[in-house]
């Protein structure tokens, strides 16, 4: 592959949108494992599909417009409609019941962002390439190349982890379990606090509510980055439980 047709034909914004073909891909992937202006230029638009937080296959352009008008709205609705100050009608509501506990919605899953270091001098690693594909949302084709980097290096956290992710963003449910389980098991890392909290949302879609509760329990006692996050799920677990007899 040449490097200014790769540009002119905006292969890397297809690669990233999940736009190629499973041959032209592979190409791709092959190209850019040894240029490191193809790999920036991955990054890059990498870096602009977070930012806007798109689908793979839809215009960043379209989102970035969408964003300014939903603003411009935002501030004439501000401007014509001012907030409305609770009245005598608030003091004669009745108190809500208890919410039903909604586990599929607790389960939502929004996957960690990924963060690609920068370019080494030995070029982009089997990992690397896996998590290029999980950063453009194909969690599929993710999966095989983590599986080798988990089994090459047992030992590597990030790989057990984000294949936990990637299980879970499948659907494959079981698979996840045994993915975080196993970054778990490796001890601290870095990945320690989001597997724990990640292993309660695998847990909450088999309806465990008791193992989601005390992996948000661990999580919590880490005093991570998630921590609001694990309290509010929490929270919403236990005003939706039914009460002890």
């Amino acid at each position: 592959m040449d490097c200014d047709r790769i540009e002119a034909a905006e292969i890397a914004e297809k690669y990233v949108t999940g736009r190629l073909s499973e041959v032209e891909q592979a190409d791709f992937e092959m190209h850019f494992l040894s240029c490191q202006r193809c790999f920036e230029q991955v990054q890059l638009w990498q870096d602009m599909q977070a930012a806007v937080g798109r689908r793979p296959g839809r215009d960043w352009r379209w989102f970035a417009a969408l964003a300014v008008a939903a603003g411009l709205l935002l501030a004439v609705g501000v401007a014509r409609f001012p907030r409305r100050v609770p009245g005598r009608e608030m003091a004669r509501a009745t108190p809500a019941a208890r919410p039903a506990l909604n586990l599929t919605a607790l389960a939502v899953v929004s996957p960690p962002r990924y963060l690609q270091p920068q370019w080494r001098a030995a070029g982009p690693t089997g990992f690397d390439v896996a998590m290029l594909r999980y950063s453009s949302g194909d969690y599929a084709g993710a999966t095989a190349g983590l599986l080798v980097a988990a089994k090459a290096d047992p030992g590597n956290s990030a790989a057990a982890f984000f294949l936990g992710i990637c299980y879970l963003m499948q659907s494959r449910n079981d698979e996840a379990i045994a993915a975080l389980k196993a970054t778990i098991a490796l001890g601290d890392s870095p990945e320690l606090e989001e597997a724990h909290f990640y292993l309660a949302k695998a847990w909450l879609r088999k309806q465990d509510v008791a193992g989601a509760v005390a992996e948000l329990r661990q999580a919590a006692r880490l005093h991570g980055p998630r921590q609001l996050e694990e309290r509010d799920l929490l929270e919403s677990i236990t005003q939706g439980a039914p009460s002890a007899p």
